[in-house]
C-alpha cells in the first residue's frame, strides 16, 4: 500500500540519516584533525576502522533477521517497546556524547603515540560505525514492514555521507547542532510512536499480556474494510499512514496506548531540555 511505502520510506530515511550522521560527524572531525597535525598516514588506519564497522553492521543485521524469525508473532510488540528504550538511550548519549574537544584531545594522543595511535583511531572509529549500525538494524525491524525501509534507509546514509563529505572535501560550514537537534526531535516521535504501538500489539487478543481499560478513546479512523487501499485519513491510508510514521499517529488509540505515547514524549522532551541546559551553562563557565 501506498502509506505502507511512505511510512517506511520516512522512517527508514530518518533512522539511517540520523545515525549515519553521528558516525561521520565523528570520522570527519578526526580526519580534519589528523591533516591540521599533518599526520595524514593515520587516516587509512580510520577508514580502516569504518570498513570493520561496516561489516560487523552487516553480520548485526543478519543475525538478528535470523533470531527475530523464530519467535512468536508477540515478539513484535515487546521489540518495539525495546526499541522506543534504546531511542531514549540514544538521546540521553546525544547529552554526553563526544564533544570536539574530546575528539581533539583523543586525537592529539593517537598522534603522538606512535605505537599503538593508529590502533586507537581504528578502533574508534570502528565502535562508533558498529554502535549506530546495530542500532538501525534494531530500529527498522520493530518499526517497518516493507522493503521500502531499506531504501528509505539508503536514502538517509547517502545524505549524511554527502553531508561529511561537503565538510571534509569541500570546506562547507554546516550548522551540526540544529541537525542534531532536529533529527532527535523527530526520532523522539518515532521512539513515542514504537512505544504506543508496542503497547498496541501486546493488548491484543492474540498475545494479552497487557489489559486494555478502555478499548478506544476516540475513533477517528473512516471505515475500510481492508481491501485495497485504505481511505487517505485512516492511520494505514496516504495522509494518515505519514502521520503514523513522523509522530505515531494512531486514529484509534486505547487509553494506555495513549498514555505511553504522551508520557514518552514528555520524559524524552525534559530530558533533552535539561541536556540543552547544561551545554549552555557548561559554555558560558568555560
Amino acid at each position: 500500500m501506498a502509506s505502507t511505502l511512505m511510512a517506511d520510506l520516512w522512517a527508514g530515511g530518518l533512522i539511517g540519516f540520523r545515525e549515519a550522521l553521528e558516525a561521520t560527524m565523528i570520522v570527519v572531525i578526526l580526519i580534519l584533525l589528523l591533516r591540521n597535525g599533518k599526520r595524514e598516514d593515520l587516516i587509512s588506519s580510520i577508514w580502516k576502522g569504518v570498513g570493520l564497522g561496516v561489516g560487523a553492521s552487516i553480520v548485526t543485521a543478519i543475525v538478528f533477521e535470523m533470531v527475530i524469525g523464530n519467535f512468536e508473532a508477540w515478539f513484535e510488540g515487546v521489540l518495539m517497546i525495546i526499541s522506543s528504550i534504546l531511542i531514549a538511550i540514544v538521546v540521553f548519549h546525544l547529552i554526553k556524547h563526544y564533544s570536539k574537544k574530546d575528539l581533539e584531545d583523543f586525537a592529539e594522543k593517537a598522534m603522538l603515540d606512535s605505537t599503538n595511535g593508529a590502533k586507537s583511531l581504528s578502533v574508534i572509529a570502528f565502535l562508533s560505525v558498529w554502535r549506530e549500525g546495530s542500532e538501525t538494524v534494531i530500529f527498522l525491524g520493530a518499526g517497518t514492514e516493507s522493503m521500502w525501509a531499506i531504501v528509505g534507509l539508503v536514502i538517509g546514509i547517502v545524505i549524511a555521507m554527502v553531508l561529511g563529505w561537503l565538510m571534509l572535501d569541500k570546506g562547507v560550514h554546516i550548522d551540526i547542532k540544529k541537525l542534531f537537534t532536529a533529527s532527535t526531535v523527530l526520532l523522539i516521535f518515532v521512539g513515542a510512536g514504537l512505544l504506543a504501538h508496542g503497547v498496541h500489539e501486546l493488548q491484543k487478543d492474540d498475545a494479552g499480556m497487557i489489559p486494555v481499560y478502555n478499548e478506544e478513546i476516540w475513533d477517528l479512523n473512516p471505515e475500510w474494510d481492508g481491501e485495497g487501499n485504505a481511505p487517505v485519513l485512516h492511520d494505514k491510508g496516504t495522509i494518515g499512514g505519514l502521520f503514523r510514521a513522523m509522530v505515531g499517529w494512531d486514529g484509534n488509540p486505547t487509553l494506555l496506548e495513549f498514555c505511553s505515547w504522551v508520557g514518552y514524549l514528555g520524559v524524552m522532551f525534559a530530558i533533552m531540555k535539561k541536556g540543552s541546559h547544561h551545554t549552555d551553562s557548561t559554555k558560558s563557565d568555560s
